[in-house]
């Protein structure tokens, strides 16, 4: 069961780019320019950025979260997704399965009808780099039985074809969407009036998230730029007990959320940024689509919070220490050879997992900063953090006056 004549491959964000791929394949085009749908139109669509911070800590493990696309709720049914078609007029068949073997079944169904299906999977349990921290969507157009291969296109530009054992275990663990299935059922093509009725709903949750966080009362300034703001203060802060100066003391607690917050920002979309680009890249579209210039400004204003998350995530991890510095430039080796080779580069990516395994163990005995320079570090980092703050307030208030 393989689809013939598949091949539509890549994607800027994972979401985006697996609903992408499947409308282009479905032959589906965007009213404003009869050409297949961008991942930038459809992850604005949807929502598009998001900010939120959290510190997870367990005896034995520590991790940072930072998000950089909207939060949605993803339970049996999927949040960031389900708002790209619904407000497209697309209809998204979401199914629930409670194993792997489940989802192999309803995937040969919907393979059976001529229909690929979009699929969430554990990123850790990928053979390839999948999504750091975060949600991780591909797209299945076939399982072949005699080869025991399972055929996918995913943020790679190449076809990517891995066992069905690999399958099945990257659906073991990770986050509550695990096991389930999506199918997009063949569409009408979405009318003109539709898409501008998308992009400002899409606009107006960005702006209502930013400015008021997300879930309940309690946790929402762990969201939008009030995340920005706890964020910097946490950093410089030596009294909470989760403040960077008394939390992540030199060693390999502090490497581990710096390298994190480093691959969170630059490794989960093409062109890094924590996504601003392509956000900055779905305001310049949504400007034609609703006949509206002023968008193309609040997209430069974008552009410049995209500069400031780019330094920012160099200075986590600053060139003046050798090793902070090879570490840096290993994990976006990793993410661009995986995006243009796919599975071929498996053994260069195998190399680089060795060395950064190499570097986070030498973080036990030989962290390269002391404590002062620890601190010297988190001074900057809040300066850089309170400065893109600064501009996306602005952005957003300029963007939620334009979206009415």
């Amino acid at each position: 069961m393989i689809i013939s004549g598949y091949k539509h491959f890549g994607g800027r964000q994972v979401e985006a780019g697996a609903l992408k791929n499947v409308l282009a394949h479905l032959g589906v085009v965007a009213p404003h320019t009869g050409q297949p749908f961008s991942d930038a139109l459809l992850f604005g669509v949807g929502g598009g950025i998001g900010l939120g911070y959290f510190v997870y800590a367990s005896a034995s493990y520590t991790t940072l979260f930072v998000a950089t696309r909207i939060t949605t709720e993803e339970t049996r049914r999927p949040g960031f997704l389900q708002a790209m078609t619904e407000r497209l007029g697309i209809k998204l068949v979401a199914q629930k399965s409670s194993n792997a073997a489940g989802v192999e079944k309803k995937v040969k169904q919907a393979l059976s009808a001529g229909r690929p299906s979009i699929l969430w999977v554990n990123p850790l349990g990928l053979p390839y780099p999948g999504t750091p921290n975060g949600y991780h969507t591909l797209v299945v157009f076939g399982v072949d039985d005699e080869s025991g291969d399972v055929h996918l296109a995913d943020r790679s530009a190449k076809l990517l074809t891995i066992s069905r054992s690999e399958f099945a275990a990257a659906q073991q663990g990770g986050d509550p969407p695990r096991f389930r299935t999506a199918r997009v059922d063949v569409p009408r093509p979405p009318k003109t009036a539709a898409l501008k009725a998308a992009v400002r709903q899409g606009i107006r949750d960005c702006c209502a998230q930013m400015q008021n966080g997300f879930g309940p009362k309690n946790f929402r300034s762990n969201f939008g730029l009030s995340a920005l703001e706890k964020w910097a203060g946490l950093l410089a802060d030596p009294k909470d007990s989760r403040g960077w100066p008394k939390f992540f003391l030199p060693g390999p607690r502090l490497y581990q959320a710096l390298t994190s917050a480093f691959d969170q920002i630059e490794n989960r979309g093409d062109g890094g940024s924590a996504l601003r680009s392509l956000y900055a890249d779905f305001l310049d579209e949504a400007a034609g689509v609703l006949r509206k210039s002023a968008l193309n400004n609040v997209a430069g204003q974008f552009r410049e919070s995209e500069r400031l998350w780019g330094r920012l995530s160099a200075a986590l991890l600053p060139d003046s220490v050798p090793v902070f510095k090879e570490a840096k430039r290993l994990m976006v080796k990793r993410r661009t050879l995986f995006e243009k080779k796919g599975l071929a580069a498996q053994s260069e990516i195998r190399s680089i997992d060795a060395r950064l395994a190499e570097i986070r163990a030498r973080m036990d005995y030989e962290f390269p900063l002391s404590a002062g320079e620890a601190t010297d570090l988190f001074s900057g980092l809040r300066e850089r953090v309170l400065s893109i703050h600064a501009v996306e307030t602005e952005a957003i208030r300029a963007l939620k006056k334009l979206a009415g």
